[in-house]
């Protein structure tokens, strides 16, 4: 039986606990601009909530993004931390694959066996990435990427990069506004370390450089 905290702070933030993939405690905000702040409280509730203590945990899954950098950062140093304090090993999701878990189930109803998830990655761009249906489960195609919206591969779309930009994706009802869930992360974590294989390295997905520049030499008066 896997028990597991998971985490994902590439969009909005959320926080779940889950036994072998059924949450048993959950939270998040809309909130995209205090992750750092909310996080550590959420974590203390939603294990109470669940009754669980941080030691008794089998892993900490956290959502590695694509992202941006403020929101990433926040997300994985709690779950470094988190990890380190409880001596638990910290495993990597890419979130766009917990979108696309979140979605597999619609996309297999409406008989979509390819489809991209799209969320926002602002300057007017999208962080998107192509799945197909594969033994009822979503498996990556191709990406994520970070581009226009009407780069994207033309297929149904899930997500809120498709609710964004209507007239360049195919955006499927229902799923315009959708986000990265920690709920999803950590299915996507749990059906992973059952077969073996699908968890990444613990390490922000940026795929575009920081807008933040590191300062050059100041100048000397008279120079």
């Amino acid at each position: 039986m896997a028990l597991l905290l998971a985490l994902d702070s590439s969009a909005a933030a959320s926080v779940a606990v889950l036994r072998d993939g059924e949450a048993l405690a959950r939270w998040a905000t809309e909130d995209t601009h205090a992750h750092a702040e909310v996080l550590a409280p959420a974590v203390r509730a939603v294990l109470a909530e669940a009754g669980v203590a941080g030691a008794e945990l089998d892993a900490v899954a956290v959502g590695v993004g694509p992202g941006p950098f403020t929101g990433l950062r926040a997300g994985l140093a709690t779950a470094a931390a988190l990890g380190l304090a409880w001596d638990v090993p910290v495993r990597g999701v890419r979130s766009l694959d917990a979108l696309a878990h979140d979605a597999a189930v619609d996309a297999f109803r409406h008989g979509a066996e390819e489809f991209v998830v799209a969320t926002d990655a602002r300057r007017r761009e999208v962080y998107w990435a192509h799945y197909a249906q594969v033994g009822g489960q979503p498996t990556l195609l191709h990406g994520p990427f970070v581009s226009a919206a009407d780069e994207v591969t033309p297929l149904p779309a899930y997500g809120a990069g498709a609710g964004l930009y209507p007239e360049a994706l195919r955006a499927v009802p229902g799923w315009e506004a959708a986000t990265p869930t920690a709920v999803g992360v950590g299915q996507v974590a749990e059906l992973a370390l059952r077969r073996g294989r699908g968890l990444v390295a613990p390490e922000p997905l940026y795929l575009r450089e920081s807008d933040a520049k590191v300062p050059g030499p100041r100048k000397r008066a008279g120079a």
